[in-house]
């Protein structure tokens, strides 16, 4: 009579009834990088094995073996940003729970508070650190250490510190092509509304590719045409309009960095009597559910939080299992959906 199983099975068991090594079963089960490099065909025996044989990895264990836990940790700076990014942190846990990560969320008031937090958690013992931290107090926090430390810290905004990766969106190429499609559209006095202030490194991206278009589509860049809110919404949008309007009441191109600026925008534009699109188009940014329903509905680019997210957790992941590991920069590109809210220049 055969006595039945009373301890639970181990990689050595899937190991045998797959017929591949130990060290395969480890890679395959971990979503290490080396799995990459295992066939489809071995990576399913293993797995039916698995399943079959009933084993249940012990990451307990494995964290103490590998000196790193399961958890990522995903630290955004300032409850504005946070509200600004949710559908970013949303799909960054999708992304997590796909490779059998757990994530957590820590949201900082102010940069203090910010750095208050990296100094007091061990980082270490995390599987990695994602950051939305648009202020330039980033620059000199010490995420740095920790990156150079080892702790994989991966960068979800533009203006990265040096040794940190950044996965995140081209701003830059949003504003270049923004301004690019109304140039296109023959308007010739564009406008541009954002934030320096709460959204330095975002807007200094965007900024750039406006100017760029307009340089390179032979139109000179005016700082009159560049305005700055503090607040970072409807009513900053409402604000940015009047006073840029009041210096170039010839304006008919507007880019803003976000689509609750945008909206903004636009209803001011209407109560000044120079209705959207006839006489003012409007490009907004992050294809927002207002944008999509708002009359005229809003021209605007659609963030890819899904992307960012796959592609920031692999980027953990691979670091993890690579002994060298160089920090890199993946910029990926909106897309430009347009909507009712652009139009050609009117005449004259």
């Amino acid at each position: 009579m055969t006595r039945a199983r009373t301890s639970r099975p181990t990689i050595k068991d899937v190991a045998h009834a797959a017929g591949v090594s130990q060290a395969a079963v480890s890679y395959i089960l971990n979503q290490t990088g080396a799995s990459a490099r295992i066939s489809p065909e071995t990576k399913k025996r293993v797995l039916s094995a698995a399943q079959k044989l009933g084993y249940q990895s012990n990451p307990i264990g494995r964290a103490l073996q590998r000196g790193y836990n399961n958890q990522v940790t995903l630290l955004i700076v300032t409850w504005n940003l946070a509200t600004s990014h949710s559908a970013t942190a949303m799909a960054i846990s999708r992304a997590a729970a796909a490779h059998g990560l757990a994530l957590t969320v820590h949201v900082a008031e102010d940069d203090e508070s910010a750095e208050a937090f990296v100094r007091g958690n061990p980082l270490h013992h995390f599987c990695g650190v994602l950051v939305l931290w648009d202020s330039s107090a980033f620059q000199s926090s010490s995420l740095r250490r920790r990156a150079m430390e080892g702790v994989p810290v991966i960068d979800l905004l533009p203006g990265t510190p040096d040794g940190i990766s950044v996965v995140t969106a081209d701003r830059e190429d949003a504003g270049y092509r923004a301004t690019q499609y109304l140039l296109k559209a023959g308007h010739r006095q564009i406008g541009f509304i954002g934030d320096s202030l709460t959204r330095p490194k975002t807007t200094l991206r965007k900024l750039q590719g406006y100017r760029r278009a307009l340089e390179q589509g032979g139109r000179p860049y005016q700082k009159a045409f560049v305005q700055n809110v503090t607040e970072f919404g409807f009513e900053g949008g409402q604000r940015g309009l009047r006073l840029l309007l009041k210096r170039c009441p010839k304006l008919t191109g507007l880019f803003c960095i976000n689509d609750q600026i945008a909206l903004g925008a636009i209803d001011a534009a209407q109560e000044l009597g120079r209705p959207c699109p006839a006489q003012l188009s409007v490009i907004g940014f992050g294809d927002s559910s207002e944008g999509q329903h708002w009359r005229p509905k809003l021209t605007t680019f659609a963030l890819s939080s899904g992307r960012v997210a796959a592609e920031a957790i692999q980027m953990i992941l691979d670091q993890r299992s690579q002994k060298k590991f160089r920090p890199k920069t993946v910029l990926i590109p909106e897309e430009l959906i347009i909507r009712e809210s652009t139009g050609p220049a009117p005449a004259g």
